[in-house]
């Protein structure tokens, strides 16, 4: 009796959950449908103590990373539920078994995903504090393994999400727009830094950052 029970409530669970996706992903639907939605986002700006610490952990723990790649970004974001992620082409394989140059594959992180309240308006696109791919352009990126994806056949993998900052690196150079903010709510509006690579509050994270960055790329040179 007792274990019936316990399976028709765990069912429960699972089916509630179920709905609870598919309404979540269907209100994502119908937000990216909106004309420049981008532009009604706000996202967060790292602060500057966490950019320097969480830059030197990345020095040291990014060459040991399982996955090392230099990809070419093939589509837009896109969303799920609770998940976002791209598509990429594999350029070359530093680092990664059964991954090879010419295989596409999709990236997400556990930092990416599309926070809308209960109305379905947007309010926040969550980023690791790195900006969107974009498309046509190279990267270099390290990862953790293959995950499970209900929703597409193409692979996909899960980049190194141990620190606050997602670790992916453009090949090409960005000018990143610093945004003063106000008390300890670091999120400025999306449109005013679209064009960044990172986001962050102060000039010293940033430039942390952006040595970072020279390092990574002069390890993994395309």
């Amino acid at each position: 009796m007792k274990l019936r029970l316990h399976a028709s409530v765990t069912m429960g669970i699972v089916g509630i959950l179920a709905v609870f996706g598919m309404v979540k992903r269907t209100t994502y639907t119908n937000l990216t449908q909106e004309e420049n939605y981008l532009d009604q986002l706000v996202v967060a700006e790292i602060p500057d103590q966490y950019a320097i610490s969480s830059c030197e952990e990345l020095e040291k723990v990014l060459p040991e990373c399982e996955i090392i790649l230099r990809v070419k970004v093939l589509g837009e974001l896109e969303h799920e539920f609770y998940n976002d992620k791209q598509l990429v082409l594999i350029r070359e394989v530093y680092a990664g078994e059964e991954l090879e140059a010419g295989q596409e594959i999709y990236l997400c992180s556990d930092h990416w995903l599309l926070s809308a309240d209960s109305n379905g308006s947007i309010a926040t696109l969550e980023r690791g504090f790195v900006n969107i791919l974009k498309e046509g352009d190279e990267y270099l990126v390290f990862g953790e393994k293959q995950m499970e994806d209900l929703y597409s056949t193409t692979p996909v993998y899960k980049l190194y999400d141990e620190t606050n900052i997602v670790p992916v690196f453009c090949y090409e150079n960005r000018t990143n727009t610093i945004l003063p903010i106000s008390g300890e709510n670091s999120y400025v509006s999306y449109k005013d830094v679209r064009d960044n690579e990172f986001f962050a509050v102060t000039e010293n994270g940033m430039r942390t950052w952006e040595n970072l960055k020279v390092e990574m790329i002069s390890k993994y040179p395309r």
